[in-house]
């Protein structure tokens, strides 16, 4: 009988017949761990056929149906049959990416040298031309990210949130995964509940992965007040308040429209003036002259997505807030160490060609 695999690679896809082929075509060039699963969400596009091709052709790969379609459904659905499997490490790798040679090998010895719970990895945005170049700019900037640490380049190191990359089983089958609830942002509010856990995150600063951002102002838009929603839902479940990168595009979204009552009262378009200035400066110093007008643009574009949509939410909760100030964080799991002994990860193996 062989062996169980340790390790499981999973890739949730939901239309994304541009980019699949990509990323496993770099897997099956650099030596991976069996098996590969795609977990698709009923694409419409090329995406189903590319992956049957793949899995008709290499021993390893497969197509899986993921039914309720959210990206956070496919990871959970990947995370059960993975262990019914004998499987203890998975692996998650996103189609609209691209990653460094040798970066499954790595993820693996990430685990093992550190002890930790989860890997994640800088995310580094890249565009090719056009919209999706300024994209990219903006979000390898201060003003796009805010300081964030997981998106840009990093010595690495223990962290309370990161792109997700390597995760034990046992770990995030015990938090109960993903919450499907979540249409964004399941993968922040699962670090949330993993550290309360006493779990641990270790961002590998040397395994930066490539984003490709959203090429059109309008996907991207829609994109950051999905981002939006979800992330006042997670500090809203867990009782926190916004770090300064989400309180300042909730703050940009309020001092825009309050300029349209400067007539009235000018002072009321100091707030505007001092954030478009603020926007035009940090736009050019980041992107040069060639792309600033358009990385102020989606900025500007992406605060009142993110900030409208995070603002939204507040004020819809706000009545039940008011009605029970006590309310406490909903609870997850009780606080224990990881699982221990763990036995150590064998070598991943390439698959048969």
């Amino acid at each position: 009988m062989p062996q169980p695999p340790d390790v499981v690679i999973v890739i949730p896809t939901l239309n994304e017949a541009a980019h699949l082929g990509a990323v496993l075509d770099g897997l099956l060039a650099d030596g991976v761990t069996a098996p590969i699963w795609i977990v698709d969400g009923g694409s419409t596009d090329a995406t189903r056929a590319i992956a049957a091709s793949y899995a008709a052709a290499i021993p390893g790969v497969a197509l899986i149906d993921n039914p309720a379609r959210a990206q956070a459904a496919a990871v959970n659905l990947a995370a059960r049959r993975a262990t019914a499997a004998g499987a203890r490490v998975l692996i998650r790798m996103d189609a609209h990416a691209r990653y460094p040679a040798g970066f499954v090998a790595a993820l693996l010895e990430r685990l093992e040298t550190t002890g930790a719970d989860s890997v994640a990895v800088p995310l580094i945005a890249r565009g090719a031309a056009g919209w999706q170049a300024a994209a990219a700019a903006l979000q390898r900037g201060w003003l796009g990210h805010g300081g964030a640490t997981h998106r840009r380049r990093t010595a690495g190191g223990w962290v309370d949130h990161g792109h997700h990359a390597a995760v034990r089983l046992d770990r995030f089958l015990a938090l109960g995964g993903y919450d499907t609830g979540f249409a964004a942002n399941e993968d922040a509010e699962l670090d949330l509940r993993l550290t309360a856990g006493n779990g641990r995150i270790w961002l590998a600063g040397d395994l930066p992965v490539t984003y490709l951002p959203r090429a059109s102002p309008a996907a991207l838009a829609r994109q950051m007040a999905r981002n939006g929603r979800w992330r006042m839902e997670t500090l809203l479940r867990h009782r926190r308040r916004p770090a300064l990168r989400q309180a300042l595009p909730m703050a940009a979204a309020m001092s825009l429209p309050l300029a349209a009552l400067a007539p009235v009262w000018p002072l009321l378009a100091l707030p505007a003036a001092s954030y478009l200035g603020a926007v035009a400066t940090l736009s050019a110093t980041s992107a040069g002259l060639r792309l600033a007008p358009a990385v102020a643009l989606l900025a500007i574009l992406s605060h009142l997505a993110f900030g409208g949509a995070a603002l939204a939410r507040l004020a819809a909760a706000l009545p039940g807030l008011r009605s029970n100030p006590g309310r406490q964080a909903s609870p997850g799991p009780s606080r224990h160490p990881p699982p221990s002994p763990r036995a150590p990860l064998r070598p991943p193996a390439r698959l048969p060609a």
